[in-house]
């Protein structure tokens, strides 16, 4: 079968290959209409070392008093009162972060598994980046109810051209009206940016920045393939998506694809972008590199998506995935020909060196996973992990690994006044190390408490929450219906 024809076949597996390459209240003085918690309580975390995500350094025997939900002050444990009302937590030998953010993570219906496992995993904000409008309502009503969540911004349905497919977190469009109406629609549903897909038309992706302007909402997400990275910078696009396009836009031969190239699908756009990494243009590169810093836009690399939808088993820790999702994963690993494997590690093979290239040129960057049940080997939390590993293997240090999930999304969010460092005056969203993750990024896994919003959650407590499950292996899927 043709390669074509075996990705159409793949797809169907896979709702939106490219599309997934992807507690309430208003952010303060921001225009955000985040979903977040609210706690009421004191907590003082004694002896605790305080990493600056700013600068690196390191502050030893601090305590941190938190009063509600924030940090009312930050000195010498051998010179701070305790108040007598308070919970005291000893954190002894143990590393304060920021809280961790996943950038981009689609939660579809799955919040139920997906909220806990954040939270165990040190990650206490998300933004989510395509899913059904009723699913907004879902989260909203389960968080009012008491649910633990972490904060989460969102993004409501994505913005789609072509033919209507079958994925329910997509709107397809096809005229300038539908598409402003569609942007009407995600901010009638409270989102905080509006994210547009690969094959939108350029005529609409227009339209669509030009209706989110009114809004005062930012426009994010895949770069569409007939917009080249250069214009869609121009006009403010802010955070492009698993850096979509920016082999071609950094290559010599960009007009030459753009003018012959046939990226109407998938595979036609994956083997452009390929093609144009062998001719990476290192002048035209620093021009359009020096933009992004200039006019704020933030790559999100998502490395983790092609790593993990390359696997040819299931990921061992996948005993956090319910079983029924395994077998679905596990039917797309058998379905999945050779040549969509070679294509997945072909771009596995050309990604870190762009993140490197945008590193040395001091872009920052913001970390996500792209996380969903509906690929293959995502694990909510634990994948953002994968990311920040991957981020340093790719040339980031582990600060900066860092930085792109705690000080970088405060930055993106236009909230650094209250979140991405450990401050007073700053919400109280901290993780609790037992190693320096400064020495090794893994180290952000040695969590021994996690504090959302004032409130302190050991990892006991947050293990309890967390479901799981037996791993299936591929093989076991022999004699299943496929």
């Amino acid at each position: 079968m043709s390669l074509t024809r075996e990705l159409g076949s793949f797809k169907k597996y896979i709702v939106g290959f490219m599309a997934l390459w992807i507690v309430l209240g208003c952010g303060t003085g921001t225009g955000y209409a985040s979903i977040e918690p609210a706690t009421r309580l004191t907590l003082a975390l004694e002896h605790a070392t305080i990493v600056d995500v700013r600068s690196g350094k390191l502050t030893s025997d601090q305590t941190i008093i938190i009063k509600d939900n924030k940090i009312s002050h930050i000195g010498n444990s051998s010179q701070t009162a305790i108040p007598d009302y308070a919970q005291v937590r000893d954190a002894k030998g143990q590393y304060v972060i920021p809280g961790l953010w996943d950038m981009h993570v689609h939660l579809e219906d799955n919040y139920k598994n997906a909220f806990p496992l954040f939270l165990a995993n040190g990650v206490t904000g998300v933004r989510e980046m395509g899913a059904a409008l009723k699913n907004v309502d879902i989260w909203k009503t389960s968080i009012q109810a008491g649910m633990p969540a972490p904060r989460l911004v969102y993004a409501g349905s994505t913005l789609n051209g072509g033919p209507a497919d079958e994925a329910p977190h997509m709107f397809y469009l096809s005229t300038e009206e539908q598409a402003r109406e569609a942007v009407r629609l995600n901010v009638a549903k409270g989102a905080d940016h509006i994210k547009v897909y690969s094959w939108l038309p350029r005529p609409l992706f227009l339209a669509v920045m030009d209706e989110a302007n009114k809004y005062g909402l930012p426009v994010v997400g895949h770069l569409p393939v007939e917009v080249r990275a250069s214009e869609a910078v121009q006009l403010g696009f802010k955070s492009i998506e698993h850096l979509h396009g920016l082999f071609i836009a950094t290559s010599s031969i960009e007009d030459e694809l753009f003018k012959n190239a046939d990226m109407s699908d998938l595979l036609g756009y994956s083997l452009a972008e390929i093609e144009a990494s062998q001719a990476y243009d290192s002048v035209k590169a620093s021009k359009l590199f020096r933009k992004f810093k200039e006019k704020g836009v933030w790559p999100v690399p998502t490395m983790v998506t092609y790593l993990n939808m390359a696997k040819t088993e299931i990921d061992p820790r996948s005993k956090y995935v319910p079983t029924a999702v395994q077998k679905q994963w596990a039917e797309v690993i058998r379905a999945t020909p050779p040549e969509q494997t070679e294509l997945m590690e072909a771009i596995n093979s050309l990604t870190p060196g762009m993140v490197k290239k945008l590193n040395d040129a001091g872009v920052p960057m913001l970390a996500g996973t792209d996380s969903s049940y509906e690929m293959t080997n995502f694990i909510y939390g634990i994948s953002l992990h994968d990311e920040l590993e991957w981020l340093v293997k790719s040339g980031l240090t582990p600060l900066q690994a860092l930085q792109s999930a705690t000080l970088n999304p405060a930055r993106y969010l236009e909230r650094e006044q209250e979140l991405g460092t450990v401050e007073k005056g700053k919400l109280a969203d901290l993780v609790i190390l037992d190693k320096n993750p400064l020495e090794d990024i893994r180290n952000t896994t040695s969590i021994s408490a996690v504090i959302l919003d004032g409130k302190l959650m050991e990892k006991q407590t947050l293990d309890r929450a967390v479901q799981t499950y037996p791993v299936i292996k591929v093989a076991d899927m022999k004699d299943e219906t496929l």
